[in-house]
């Protein structure tokens, strides 16, 4: 048997977040003709340990941000490892990656990149179009992403592919009852309704609009007493962080709002939450939407963070237009009119259409089938 190509994925890190899960789930499900390899920038807040490949990441730069002297690492890793493939995951990382190549004359058959978001940043913006020739293909998990690099970038529409997330429909189920009653527990909820917003404090995910929305309700008597919002994610924008903060203090929303920080088990807060809250400016393919229609709750989700259709209006959920507090503040208000089994009956149809839209040997297939072909191509 010939020897397994070797893949080498760069990231920058492995803290909380979608695309980092999604990489260690590809990781974890490629074929035996693959041998794949992890170099990361900063190895010191290592959210998924419990996910990783054993002997992962094998190489670690050491590096909060990228400097000159990493990217001369970053290309000695590469020469070192001399992959068949080299697969990026993030803005920053599909930069660095392709410039340390460039830079440093080193030489791979194929590089790929996976944009995981929208609203890319400006460095990238300007980079893009001269690496692309460098590019055998740019992965989005998203439609709007495709759109946005197609349109914004002016990025040739035949180097882009979109390949949707994976779900672990095993990992991500509806509780048991008494999975739920522990979950509650453990969580510190008894008759409260919680609502659940998965992400980071930050612009994007826009929590401010969140708490003007849940300040209108207030005001109008139509936010129900016993509703809480479990804002769980990291303070990735410390100013921003702290607005936040303020702003639920100020607004007198602290009988209603708890701050949970990151989470590591999250399928225990899926199962102790009763509906998912994503208002968020920007989105790729939120896998907090996925994972929370999953384990069968609904979601309240704004039209950014729907651009693949993850939410059926009126159905599984409700879409509202991005922005508006208004339409939130209403959504929210529905949500919380459902009685119980209502709420269920949405969960259920959610956890329905993404086992659907998501099948992960599909999305396997997708991924393995384009490493062979791009393989191919160049004869190996």
């Amino acid at each position: 048997m010939s020897a397994p190509h070797k893949i080498l994925f760069v990231i920058p890190g492995l803290r909380q977040g979608g695309a980092e899960r999604q990489l260690l789930e590809l990781m974890r499900r490629l074929p035996p003709r693959f041998s794949a390899t992890l170099c990361v920038y900063d190895g010191e807040q290592v959210h998924y340990a419990s996910e990783l490949p054993a002997g992962e990441p094998r190489h670690v730069l050491g590096l909060r941000r990228m400097t000159w002297r990493g990217l001369r690492r970053l290309a000695r890793v590469i020469a070192e490892e001399r992959p068949s493939i080299v697969h990026s995951y993030r803005d920053r990382a599909n930069l660095w990656t392709r410039l340390a190549l460039l830079v440093h004359g080193v030489r791979v058959p194929v590089v790929i990149t996976s944009v995981r978001n929208r609203n890319i940043d400006p460095l990238n913006l300007l980079a893009e179009e001269p690496l692309i020739d460098r590019t055998d293909r740019i992965l989005a998990n998203s439609e709007g992403i495709r759109r946005e690099l197609v349109d914004r970038l002016r990025l040739p529409a035949e180097r882009i592919q979109v390949v949707h997330n994976f779900i672990d429909l095993g990992k991500f189920r509806p509780a048991t009852p008494e999975q739920r009653a522990a979950a509650r527990t453990r969580w510190g909820l008894a008759d409260e309704l919680a609502l659940l917003l998965p992400g980071r404090l930050s612009l994007q995910k826009h929590q401010l609009g969140l708490l003007a929305a849940l300040w209108g309700l207030r005001r109008q008597g139509r936010l129900p007493a016993n509703a809480r919002v479990l804002l769980a994610g990291r303070a990735r924008d410390l100013f921003y962080s702290r607005l936040v903060t303020a702003l639920v203090a100020r607004l007198g929303l602290g009988d209603h709002v708890r701050f949970l920080g990151p989470v590591a088990d999250m399928v225990s807060l899926y199962h102790a939450a009763d509906a998912v809250l994503m208002p968020s400016l920007f989105e790729g393919m939120p896998n907090a939407v996925i994972e929370a229609h999953a384990c069968e709750l609904p979601a309240v989700v704004s039209r950014a963070a729907n651009a693949d259709g993850l939410v059926i209006d009126g159905e599984t959920g409700f879409v509202v237009p991005t922005t508006d507090r208004e339409a939130l503040g209403e959504a929210i208000a529905r949500l919380c009119a459902l009685d119980p089994q209502t709420r269920a009956a949405f969960g259920a149809r959610g956890r329905a259409h993404v086992t659907r839209m998501l099948d992960p040997d599909a999305i396997l297939g997708e991924i393995v089938s384009l490493y062979d072909q791009l393989l191919a191509q160049k004869h190996l």
